[in-house]
């Protein structure tokens, strides 16, 4: 057997340990996409550092539908980052606040993450405030984000729409509020059904529809092939896709219960 499939092997039984976004799945490009919002996906720079991806500006495009402008980030590819998906959700929605998003290691430093953990949604949430708090404490009279432990589908629905389409952050910011949310990568799509928690930072919904089957949220990912994701940047799901995921988290990792930041 070689030292590299010896490697692997170590890599995959190491894995089982670890309850953050840590995947088996090695080796592999990270490819681009469309999506139903029609995001472009530019290559890598020459250097192997990519870039950030374009934004997208829709604000309330019809009843019951709504989208943020964020930018797509990419963490590292190695190794030491392998559990840095909430620092990675964190700099996604940041980017609807700043237009200089802090690099990815000060995000995780200021959101206590633990490289071979992750890190819990309450100080996620902190870390989030630290940056926005400046602009939003003037004129919403508190930080504008806070966690939470939600158990209902209507009750996640409504934290969406209401952030995303919200009218007072609009007319202040000229931009609504993204919301993130916990999960288990299990049925998500481009996880190849690695079990493993998740941030992710939604910011765009169509509930024009009424029926978790049919409407759907888009979303960012930001982990690399190491970390197990292997798929487009921005992801659109089903309402029901997306609870089941979450229902998931709930189920799996009672030792975080704030799983939705909003």
């Amino acid at each position: 057997m070689s030292q590299g499939v010896i490697k692997i092997a170590l890599a995959m039984a190491f894995a089982a340990l670890l309850p953050s976004c840590f995947g088996a799945q090695v080796n592999t490009a990270r490819p681009g996409g469309s999506v139903v919002l029609a995001y472009n996906f530019p290559r890598p720079t020459p250097t192997g550092t990519p870039e950030p991806k374009p934004s997208l500006t829709v604000g309330t495009v019809a009843t019951g539908q709504g989208a943020v402008q964020v930018r797509g980030f990419h963490e590292p590819g190695d190794w030491a980052h392998r559990n840095y998906c909430g620092a990675g959700a964190t700099q996604v929605l940041l980017s609807a606040w700043m237009s200089e998003v802090p690099d990815i290691e000060t995000v995780a430093k200021a959101s206590n993450l633990n490289p071979n953990k992750g890190e819990f949604g309450a100080d996620a949430t902190r870390a989030i405030n630290q940056y926005v708090n400046p602009v939003a404490v003037p004129a919403f009279g508190q930080p504008r984000y806070k966690a939470e432990h939600i158990t209902t589908l209507d009750e996640v629905k409504a934290r969406i729409a209401q952030d995303i389409v919200d009218q007072q952050a609009i007319m202040t910011f000229g931009h609504g509020v993204p919301v993130m949310v916990q999960t288990m990568t299990k049925t998500m799509p481009g996880w190849n059904h690695w079990n493993a928690t998740h941030m992710i930072t939604i910011f765009a919904f169509d509930f024009s529809h009424n029926d978790p089957a049919l409407d759907t949220v888009t979303y960012a990912e930001t982990p690399s092939p190491l970390a197990g994701y292997r798929g487009p940047d921005f992801q659109t799901i089903s309402v029901a896709a997306l609870w089941v995921a979450m229902q998931a988290y709930i189920r799996e990792f009672p030792a975080d219960p704030m799983n939705v930041i909003s």
